[in-house]
């Protein structure tokens, strides 16, 4: 391909490139190569993946911003498609932008963007050529970048072990602390590194490197806290001077620094599975230098791999955890030792009472409003929206099957059937008398007519085939009575009877949601009616249904259960009555302090944040 540099000129464009100390710096170097052998060129953009999966400029040619919307037009597609664009600019027409994605893996880490003046067919080939072996000088610093990258993280991981190592070798969580405070500040060459322990959300100093005391009321610690409680608020890793812009509030950061002459400080919490433990603060004296990215990383893998060690030791130094403990141990002696009579014999008599109140001999049932229902439940519903000219059955009549239990007025409907047949056999005339004179378009338009007034026809007369509501089984109606809506508008499917056959029940239990996680199917229990003055029929669980409901102010769930084979026959859907479900056997103080234990179980759960 021709070059458009002399030779001079060329020679020092390869040895700025191969100079190069940073990827932007490459990035600039290579573009200017590649504009300078490129014939027409004149506009280049090199635009490469940043933080956060977004895309921004590394180089421009000529140097400075470029403010082409065509430029930025190509690389965004090239960018969403990961293919070359070749398009034409509308407001230049002379102008041709070509957009080469930067890929490898099928994964887009960026776009080269140029604009030709005067590109024809026959030059973008070679353009094209150029920029396909070009762009893998690209893509070798896009691994090198990569490479780099990996390999901090695992420095930094090997290191933190390291320090893990240390703070494991101690028991008390003081220690570990400190220990960790002087393993950080020897690692990252540090002039202080400081810890401080959560409670309560809120941060307060527990250790700092290179002593085991320090004063906790010193206007140093207050800075020190007051840095730590702006990193835990803010749940991300502070440093300053800071990489992120005027993303993240640093003002204790500075404040700090400011008051201690310092170059840089940092601080990054401690999570331990998300809940905060504590905050390490780390600060570098002046004759330091900035926290860099991979000492920040550091850190952030220290805090991560001891943040189950130091939670786990401080809940050992609190009351709960260890102090309680120590006290079982102290009691514990006190039975069995030696020594202490009088300890010993109320010991035997409380394990006598607790034995007598805690052994499950007492039967456990939960007990539930219940009703009879039948197996199949069948419902007779309005097949279309009119009016309900007669009614020939209400609840509780015994019906059989076909058996006609409403009908709806037709008199609209044969108005419409009559209206419907003359304009089907009107169309037909006109559709034969098109076919006659070989119209086709009015006798295609005159076909699609008659088969929209037949298909009208056909529903209206299937309207009037479902007038009459009929039972759909023989049995007993359970819900229904239309005598006295006779003449009034129903809706197409509103439910006007439901039918149950008068020998298959089951029994639907209304079960209080504090007791429905005790139930199980195939359970069984026994079903008192009121029906049967005092009479039980045995019962089996066969189904819970998430289905809830309200009843006396309290909400319930549908259990459904299956009556034994022996049930009287004087049984009847809709009988109402109290159902008892045999769990197991518990100890009586389970079973006299359930409902307080689960008053008290919500009043907790309400109160505690």
């Amino acid at each position: 391909m021709p070059s458009t540099s002399e030779p001079a000129d060329d020679a020092r464009l390869w040895a700025s490139m191969a100079s190069a100390r940073d990827a932007g710096a490459f990035c600039r170097a290579w573009l200017d190569l590649q504009c300078a052998r490129t014939p027409g060129a004149i506009a280049g953009l090199v635009v490469l993946e940043g933080e956060e999966n977004s895309f921004a400029p590394a180089a421009s040619w000529p140097a400075g911003p470029q403010d082409i919307p065509h430029l930025r037009k190509v690389a965004e597609q090239t960018l969403t498609s990961g293919q070359a664009v070749v398009e034409n600019d509308p407001d230049h027409p002379a102008h041709t932008g070509i957009a080469y994605p930067i890929a490898a893996g099928g994964r887009t880490y960026g776009a080269v963007v140029l604009v030709i003046a005067g590109a024809t067919a026959e030059r973008l080939q070679p353009i094209l050529r150029e920029l396909h072996w070009g762009v893998g000088w690209i893509l070798s610093i896009v691994w090198q970048h990569q490479a780099n990258e990996q390999a901090d993280r695992n420095a930094a991981s090997i290191a933190a072990l390291d320090v893990l190592a240390a703070v494991e070798e101690h028991e008390s969580f003081d220690e570990s602390a400190v220990s960790l405070c002087n393993a950080l500040a020897v690692a990252l060459e540090c002039s202080r590194v400081s810890f401080g322990k959560v409670y309560k959300d809120k941060v307060s100093l527990a250790a700092m490197s290179h002593g085991a005391w320090f004063r906790k009321k010193s206007d140093t610690a207050e800075a020190i806290e007051a840095a730590m409680d702006e990193a835990l608020d803010q749940g991300v890793t502070l440093s300053v001077p800071s990489s992120e812009g005027n993303r993240l509030i640093t003002l204790q950061q500075v404040r700090l620094a400011a008051s201690g002459g310092l170059m840089a400080v940092a601080s990054v919490p401690v999570l331990d599975r998300g809940l905060p433990v504590g905050v390490i603060t780390l600060e570098r004296d002046a004759d330091g230098a900035p926290f860099a990215p991979r000492d920040l990383l550091f850190a952030q893998s220290v805090a991560s791999l001891t943040a189950q060690l130091l939670a786990f030791k401080l809940r050992e130094e609190r009351w709960f955890g260890g102090r309680a403990r120590r006290h079982m141990m102290d009691g514990a002696r006190a039975l069995f030792g030696p020594r202490r009579p009088l300890a010993k014999a109320l010991g035997v008599a409380a394990l006598v009472l607790l034995l007598v109140l805690l052994v499950p001999l007492a039967q456990f049932r939960v007990s539930a409003d219940a009703a009879l229902e039948g197996r199949v439940q069948r419902a007779a519903a309005v097949p279309f929206s009119g009016f309900i000219a007669q009614s020939h059955a209400r609840a509780g009549d015994v019906v059989k099957q076909g058996q006609l239990l409403a009908t709806l007025d037709d008199r609209d409907l044969q108005i419409d059937h009559a209206r419907s047949v003359s304009e089907v056999q009107q169309l037909d005339r006109e559709y034969r008398e098109s076919l006659a004179k070989h119209e086709r378009s009015n006798m295609n338009l005159d076909g699609a007519k008659l088969r929209q007034a037949e298909a009208q026809l056909r529903l209206i007369e299937y309207k009037l085939a479902r007038t009459n509501i009929l039972a759909p089984l023989s049995g007993v109606l359970v819900s229904g009575d239309v005598s006295q809506l006779v003449g009034t508008p129903v809706k197409e499917g509103e439910i006007l009877f439901e039918v149950a056959p008068l020998d298959d029940f089951r029994v639907v239990l209304h079960v209080e949601e504090a007791d429905i996680t005790y139930l199980r199917p195939g359970q069984k229990g026994r079903f008192a009616p009121t029906g049967l003055a005092g009479g039980t029929v045995p019962f089996v669980v066969t189904r819970i249904s998430s289905v809830t409901g309200t009843q006396d102010g309290k909400n319930t769930f549908r259990v459904e259960a299956e009556l034994d084979s022996g049930a009287p026959r004087t049984l009847r859907p809709g009988m109402e009555g109290i159902a008892k479900v045999t769990i197991d056997r518990r100890s009586n103080l389970w079973i006299w302090t359930r409902g307080l234990r689960n008053w008290l179980q919500l009043f907790f759960w309400k109160w505690i944040p």
